[in-house]
């Protein structure tokens, strides 16, 4: 008591004595994310780990964990960085799970068509500097559902670059990023994205495969909520009421949308093609057999805050996915801060942990399996494209 919790984003004030909130955090979906979280810990001996799990219709945080953690009773007892919050605060590179964002934005804004034939010879130029795909090599031509099953950065570099800066840059914004969500949690991060009026070829190229912008955690779980709702875009709370001293409830926080990025048509064209991406492209160890769920796996570089640039051998790895997509019941993130041991590659230790989550909810949720065919993406894919090999997400 009394004893300074040091790196704290607080600041001191005095509660209304008498007065208590009721969260929105589900006991069993918040058991069930922090003992996978626990386990992602010691298979990857990561520095950090997070995970969100949110209904997409309503924006309720249904469970948030965060390693390393802290015991509340003996808080003394661990390091400042066990305080912080970091699905609320902290900023990363998110690597090809934006690129979901960015082929919304393209077909939103008529700058791209399912049906668009790029030509892919495994290299993108832009000022002087060439964006590769992570295996070399060239795909030949593809169209979006190709480009984003198997994460080809040198598509999105030309989705991206036709668009423009403005425009990505605006569809971008609506999306959340660069702005805080609103939760009732201190300390949240609000992002940096570029000034479009600033931005260079290659600047318009990386951010497409989801690198020189940084977001928080929570932006992305908004996002995706918003892809898997219709494109509509509901304010995260983790407060559902408050109150009195005597028991009754004084208020509850509404349901609100803050958005529509994109139209439903878009956002149910993203949710087809990243459905796939989960039962035919880079996130197959993140089915859950008998469901359909839609998701995106990532692995960029970490941020030198200290120097810029990158940090040599570090990365962060990622998945983002939703479900089932007939009715999206949640969207869950998983993000492993610089894994040490095995694979670094969002596909290869991140989608398990998704998959060990959502097998969870779905007997939760009493989910019955469906059997029907998902439905299929309108366009057939531009050519027959081997099988992603582990590591197929975004690096340069």
């Amino acid at each position: 008591k009394g004893n300074a919790i040091f790196g704290s984003v607080l600041s001191k004030f005095l509660p209304d004595k008498g007065k208590s909130v009721t969260l929105t955090i589900d006991a069993t979906i918040q058991f069930i994310a922090e003992r996978a979280l626990d386990k992602a810990m010691v298979d990857t001996g990561a520095k950090h780990a997070s995970v969100i799990v949110m209904d997409p219709k309503n924006g309720e945080i249904l469970a948030m964990a965060n390693r390393p953690s802290y015991d509340p009773n003996n808080y003394n007892q661990s390091g400042e960085e066990a305080f912080k919050n970091i699905a609320v605060t902290n900023l990363y590179e998110p690597g090809s799970t934006f690129k979901p964002i960015i082929a919304s934005a393209a077909l939103a804004a008529g700058k791209w068509k399912l049906d668009t034939v790029y030509n892919d010879k495994g290299a993108f130029a832009a000022n002087g500097h060439i964006i590769r795909n992570w295996n070399g090599e060239g795909y030949g031509p593809v169209r979006l559902l190709d480009i984003l099953k198997y994460s080809i950065n040198t598509g999105m570099a030309e989705i991206g670059t036709l668009t423009g800066a403005d425009i990505l840059s605006k569809y971008i914004r609506d999306y959340g990023f660069g702005s805080e969500t609103g939760i009732e949690l201190p300390g949240e991060g609000a992002g940096i994205l570029y000034n479009p009026e600033d931005m260079s070829k290659l600047d318009v190229a990386t951010m497409s495969i989801g690198q020189g912008i940084a977001v928080t955690p929570l932006q992305m779980v908004r996002a995706f909520g918003a892809l898997s709702n219709g494109g509509a875009m509901m304010k995260p709370h983790i407060i559902k009421s408050y109150s009195n001293s005597q028991g009754d409830v004084t208020s509850t926080t509404e349901t609100s949308v803050v958005g529509q990025p994109v139209p439903a048509e878009t956002a149910k064209t993203i949710v087809d093609i990243l459905e796939k991406e989960v039962s035919e492209g880079g996130g197959t160890k993140a089915m859950v057999e008998g469901y359909h769920f839609g998701g995106k796996t990532g692995t960029a570089q970490k941020l030198d805050t200290k120097h810029g640039g990158y940090l040599d051998g570090q990365y962060i790895a990622s998945f983002i996915g939703f479900g089932p997509v007939e009715d999206p019941k949640f969207v869950v993130l998983v993000v492993i801060d610089d894994p040490q041991k095995g694979s670094y590659y969002g596909s290869q230790i991140v989608a398990p942990v998704f998959k060990d989550i959502v097998s969870q909810l779905v007997r939760y949720y009493q989910m019955s399996p469906y059997v029907k065919e998902s439905t299929p993406v309108a366009v057939k894919a531009a050519n027959t494209l081997p099988e992603p090999k582990p590591g197929s997400d975004n690096l340069l």
